[in-house]
């Protein structure tokens, strides 16, 4: 290894996935080492009675004991672990994270929604080398929640929003088994995001807006629309969706049950249950907006968790 090569790492604690990236960080580019993701639906039910589920922790511990076998393995320079969401709101979050902090032998810092959306600007950044000329909003859909940052250009002062419409609280309220309730979600959705707009100044802009998504409801619309059998993110990465691509997965997936929804090649487990949820956000949302196309990028959260950790490193 030499003098200008530093291998860094990332955990992500999302409200549905976990995710674990490490990298050797050299002359300012990430070279992936080690990049692993699973379903642990953290956030499931939370809004019941605000607690996390047994079942949810215990899929979790599991998860975060392999990831500390990646660690151990590469012994990252750098290390930083977020929680997000879910372990923001629930009651019984100190006991999860306890237990946690025991197993990675690490610190684990839950993020505000602010700070989540700029991380997610920084890691999305990242993963471009073209300049953008136009102003960007980046809206990242989790499970537990949506943050949103506006940004003139890539360069200048950022404005977020966090919102708490995440896919798992969504299907829960309006997605049963046998039907979708269309009406009081996109109510919801408009009266929500509308507000969000105006306080980030993008209602009536001049100029076209460059609307980027990132995180697994945006990485895998386009899988599905690019109709991959097997994730392939070099492809994914920088895939413009038309408007009409979403109003034809939409048609698409509210057609199938949860289950059929599941077995689509190239969503990560359980995606296709919630999916839906995350479409409508994202339809809403271009509405709004009256745009009428998004890019996606592959890059988000999980890259600007593991950037961030390079601030703490040791000189």
């Amino acid at each position: 290894m030499t003098i200008h090569q530093h291998i860094a790492a990332g955990i992500d604690l999302g409200s549905n996935t976990f995710r674990l990236l490490v990298a050797n960080c050299s002359a300012g580019s990430l070279m992936v080492l080690a990049k692993k993701m699973a379903t642990v639906s953290l956030g499931r039910g939370l809004e019941d009675n605000g607690l996390l589920h047994e079942v949810s922790m215990q899929k979790g511990f599991t998860v975060i004991r392999s990831f500390q076998e990646i660690l151990t393995h590469y012994r990252p320079q750098s290390l930083r672990i977020c929680g997000s969401a879910a372990l923001r709101q629930a009651k019984n979050s100190r006991f999860f994270l306890q237990t946690a902090e025991e197993i990675l032998q690490q610190p684990i810092d839950v993020i505000s929604g602010e700070e989540e959306a700029r991380l997610s600007l920084a890691g999305v950044l990242a993963g471009y080398t073209e300049p953008f000329s136009n102003p960007l909003l980046l809206v990242d859909v989790g499970g537990g929640s949506t943050e949103l940052v506006f940004a003139e250009s890539p360069a200048g002062a950022t404005r977020v929003k966090s919102v708490p419409l995440g896919v798992i609280r969504l299907t829960e309220k309006f997605f049963a088994p046998t039907q979708h309730d269309l009406v009081p979600l996109d109510s919801l959705l408009a009266e929500t995001l509308n507000s969000t707009l105006d306080k980030l100044a993008l209602i009536q802009k001049e100029r076209p807006v460059l609307i980027i998504g990132c995180g697994g409801t945006a990485t895998s619309m386009a899988a599905l629309d690019l109709n991959l059998t097997a994730y392939d993110a070099s492809l994914v990465h920088g895939y413009v969706l038309q408007n009409t691509s979403l109003e034809k997965l939409w048609k698409q997936l509210i057609a199938l049950p949860a289950d059929k929804r599941n077995a689509l090649p190239c969503l990560g487990e359980g995606r296709g249950e919630i999916l839906p949820a995350g479409l409508r956000i994202y339809h809403v949302l271009l509405k709004l907006l009256q745009q009428d196309r998004m890019r996606v990028s592959d890059t988000g959260l999980l890259e600007g968790i593991l950037l961030s950790s390079l601030s703490h490193a040791a000189v």
